[in-house]
């Protein structure tokens, strides 16, 4: 085994657990002290800062005079610190322009529409603006979300041109609202070429992700290219991707990319579909190492993200009986009666989950739908 010495900044359960089965040395970086480590393992919670001089302070102040052959960023926060710790502590270096496309809708935006790449319009939040000519030019409603966030935290729907208030310069990124099927690609890159690549349908946005897709061959093959393209024009060399696009009548649409594995329970979906660990996967691309990936399709799967809304939990119903199922492949709930929830700001937050496989698209889609009528959680309202 190579002499490999890992930081993780934004550590990610999977990943955390293959790094410890491979007995590779590692030190994180979390914002929240989520992972407990062990005596040999070093762990700083500290803000993954967006500015780089901070950057650059924190390491120097956390990990002082220590070599890491290789910085892995784990969630979308952690891709900027990642790129300039690569630089400080020596490890194996990713384009940090290309970073800051990947972790600036704006600036990602503006980068794609100079290749032809098709997304709906936005323009750049400023107090300059005139709300009327906004709504004018992108219709109603408007979509505002922050330019540096993930999972939706953060994003306002707005009707009309009063309900327009100017947000901070440079915070914000306003986008023409699309009314549309959604759907992803994750991608594995090394050496600039696509190693292994998979289609997510949203079947449910925010709650059931279909691993892999079901489309016709024309709209699989423009994704595919799409994919290719966004990757080339941004100039990704190397890591794990995951892109979000609209399907609409008139083709797909660009919605964004983030250079880290997916959230929604997708990684565990993969795993299932295609018979590998698809942590153990990314672990190998960011350590420039070979992995065999799979080329036949082991089953249909879906993963279903719960979250019933904002109140106080009364009763969980139907666990039994999804258990029962043989297409369950995990279950989790992470509530219980007398709990009280808060709303669901983000895609991150979440009540539990179910992963299922199938052997046919109609059987996921009914193990879908059985799932959906019979695990019932019943809530009271908020007071």
């Amino acid at each position: 085994m190579k002499d490999y010495r890992v930081l993780v900044i934004g550590p990610r359960r999977g990943l955390i657990e293959v790094l410890r089965q491979r007995r590779i040395p590692f030190s994180i970086w979390q914002q929240n002290p989520t992972f407990k480590t062990s005596s040999s393992e070093l762990s700083v919670v500290a803000p993954l800062w967006n500015s780089a001089a901070k950057i650059r302070e924190q390491v120097r102040k956390s990990f002082p005079g220590q070599h890491f052959t290789h910085v892995i960023a784990g969630t979308e926060a952690s891709v900027m610190p990642a790129a300039v710790a690569r630089r400080l502590v020596g490890a194996r270096l990713a384009s940090a322009s290309t970073s800051k496309l990947c972790r600036d809708k704006l600036f990602m935006k503006e980068h794609l529409a100079g290749f032809g790449i098709p997304m709906t319009r936005y323009r750049a939040d400023s107090a300059d603006l005139n709300p009327d000519l906004l709504f004018a030019e992108l219709g109603a409603p408007v979509v505002r979300k922050y330019r540096k966030s993930t999972g939706g935290r953060g994003l306002q729907l707005l009707a009309s041109p009063e309900e327009f208030e100017p947000g901070k310069n440079g915070v914000s990124i306003l986008e023409r609202f699309v009314d549309a099927p959604e759907a992803s690609v994750e991608s594995y890159i090394n050496d600039g070429k696509v190693q292994f690549v998979n289609l997510t349908d949203y079947h449910l946005k925010a709650h059931s992700n279909f691993v892999p897709a079901v489309f016709d061959e024309s709209v699989t093959k423009t994704l595919l290219e799409l994919n290719e393209r966004v990757i080339a024009a941004l100039g990704i060399t190397w890591g794990m991707t995951h892109m979000e696009v609209y399907l609409t009548d008139n083709g797909p649409l660009f919605g964004e990319i983030a250079m880290r594995p997916p959230g929604g329970y997708i990684m565990n979906a993969l795993a299932h579909a295609w018979d590998f660990n698809p942590w153990e996967a990314f672990l190998a691309i960011e350590l420039d190492e070979h992995f065999e990936f799979p080329h036949m399709l082991n089953a249909y799967a879906g993963a279903e993200v719960l979250h019933p809304g904002v109140g106080r939990v009364v009763a969980v119903k139907g666990k039994s009986q999804i258990l029962d199922e043989q297409g369950i492949r995990e279950f989790r709930l992470k509530i219980k009666s007398g709990q009280q929830l808060d709303a669901r700001n983000t895609l991150g937050q979440d009540t539990g989950y179910v992963v299922h496989a199938s052997a046919t698209p109609d059987e996921r889609l009914a193990l879908h739908e059985f799932i959906q009528s019979t695990l019932l959680i019943e809530m009271d309202a908020e007071d």
